[in-house]
């Protein structure tokens, strides 16, 4: 299966999804060369709890069909367009083509217990006029505490005015409304961008406490000053889009002050603690330098 375009390819690997009695897909979008290794089992769990799994392949397009099939899940092609934006936006495209009632996102990196994605849809089940977003509560494994800033509500939900795209759990109905990933920002601040445009048109965010997600943020920083302030390693391609988006980032009159000037001053120490302390040296130099003056993503 193809869309009109040409630009991504599914093999169907079971049920349509209108023949499935809860009609809840989770969108998994997948990166690196082995990016199913270990990750076959939880799948198939997942499928075992009668939900529909649609895993975005989003290699590059020499090296995406490497990827296996997973029993009882779709497998899209996305090829990397538009970075996991663009994986996810397919993803969704693809659940609401298949009459999806509702959608969670899920990345390859972060766990929910399988029998407890179906209750991440029962508020909106249960509100079906209440214009909302649903999210997990974050469970950072490595600093072992929970993620993020929430407060409390009457709801039986935590209040909050961020979710990271792992997790978020919507009504597919809503899709038009809450509008795609901006996939010119490629990775980093996608999912800032989407929760504070997804706000100004009216939707409420939250997280359900009784679901956990176990999430791991990047990898273990080698240098101990660098653990000490609680960064992890990534890539010089990171950098790049990290700080390339950040500069677009702080140009949005829909996100708050006080998180641009969190994010500005964090930004501002990182660049020299990559120099300093990571192995790429060069590579991060290269990437600090282009993402100044590179061309910002267009409007959202």
């Amino acid at each position: 299966m193809a869309n009109a375009g040409g630009k991504w390819a599914v093999v169907s690997q079971s049920l349509p999804l209108r023949a499935r009695r809860n009609r809840h897909a989770v969108i998994v979008p997948l990166f690196g060369h082995h990016a199913c290794h270990g990750l076959e089992a939880y799948l198939e769990s997942l499928v075992a709890e009668n939900l529909c799994v649609v895993l975005v392949d989003n290699n590059p397009e020499e090296s995406a069909h490497r990827a296996r099939a997973v029993r009882g899940c779709e497998m899209l092609f996305n090829y990397n367009r538009g970075g996991i934006a663009g994986g996810l936006n397919r993803g969704i495209e693809f659940a609401r083509q298949m009459e999806a009632v509702w959608i969670t996102l899920l990345d390859q990196d972060s766990r929910i217990d399988p029998g407890q994605i179906r209750p991440l849809s029962e508020p909106l089940a249960d509100r079906p006029r209440q214009r909302m977003v649903i999210g997990p509560a974050i469970w950072d494994e490595q600093k072992q505490r929970r993620h993020g800033r929430w407060s409390t509500t009457s709801q039986g939900l935590d209040s909050t005015r961020l979710l990271i795209s792992s997790g978020i759990t919507f009504r597919a109905a809503d899709w038009p409304d809450l509008g795609s990933f901006h996939e010119e920002l490629w990775i980093d601040f996608v999912d800032h961008a989407w929760c504070f445009r997804a706000q100004t048109r009216g939707f409420a965010l939250f997280q359900h406490p009784g679901v956990v997600l176990k999430q791991h943020f990047g990898s273990a920083h080698p240098h101990h000053v660098c653990r000490w302030l609680g960064m992890r390693l990534y890539s010089p391609q990171r950098h790049y889009y990290g700080l390339r988006n950040l500069r677009w980032l702080c140009l949005q009159a829909n996100v708050p002050l006080d998180l641009k000037l969190k994010e500005v001053c964090k930004m501002t120490l990182k660049p020299f603690l990559w120099l300093l302390f990571e192995p790429q040296r060069p590579a991060n130099l290269r990437a600090i330098g282009q993402s100044l003056i590179a061309k910002l993503p267009g409007p959202y």
